[in-house]
């Protein structure tokens, strides 16, 4: 009877972890918004850095280094989706980068996800990053709609040559000559014709040899 209960009791446990696992994973808090730092980052009442899950938004400028095409409007569109409401985290699998910046989903008050809004804009690129993936599905599609409207970033991209290398494992694409396509393996590289047709695979530029926005 004593070891009975006891595999009952085991069952139990494994059963309530298995709920609390994924609850814990999909966590979210509400925070003020303190600063709108640029297309895909803020500042939270509580001086903590936000950094939106899966989107690359083009730099603004700083200090004495000019900002990329695009970057003051990307900032001005994610401040005028927050306005002055609070905003909800909603977490994933890794929950900060190695510069200490909180990784979310961000909501409005309303409803909008910021980070698929931004991407629907084209005031930013996707941008793949495992093991945060839970919309990567729909980013990508929000991204292909944008691209497909010519919307923000977007009319300023060619849609023929320029034709680059892709890392099937980390998802980023570079030119032919750069050092870090050169250094791929075999099984992970392949030939897109263009950064248009790169990006809609889902992938995304490679800063070490194509910066931060390919996009002029």
């Amino acid at each position: 009877m004593k070891n009975y209960l006891v595999t009952r009791l085991s069952v139990a446990t494994v059963f309530l972890t298995a709920l609390l696992i994924p609850a814990a994973l999909h966590a979210a808090e509400w925070q003020r918004v303190k600063a709108v730092i640029d297309g895909d980052t803020l500042l939270l009442a509580n001086d903590r850095f936000v950094r939106y899950i899966g989107i690359n938004a083009p730099e603004v400028a700083h200090h004495d280094k000019p900002g990329e095409p695009f970057g003051a409007e990307a900032a001005r569109y994610n401040a005028s989706l927050i306005g002055a409401q609070r905003v909800r985290l909603e977490f994933d699998r890794q929950k900060t980068d190695h510069y200490g910046r909180l990784l979310a989903y961000v909501h409005t008050e309303g409803g909008v996800m910021l980070n698929r809004a931004i991407l629907a804009a084209g005031r930013a690129y996707y941008l793949y990053k495992s093991p945060n993936l839970r919309y990567a599905a729909d980013f990508r599609a929000a991204q292909i709609k944008a691209m497909n409207a010519s919307q923000g970033i977007w009319m300023q991209l060619g849609r023929t040559g320029g034709q680059v290398l892709g890392n099937k494992r980390s998802r980023r694409f570079h030119r032919p000559d750069c050092r870090n396509a050169r250094k791929m393996s075999r099984k992970n590289r392949f030939r897109i014709s263009s950064h248009w047709q790169a990006f809609k695979k889902g992938y995304a530029p490679g800063k070490n040899c194509l910066g931060g926005m390919p996009i002029q």
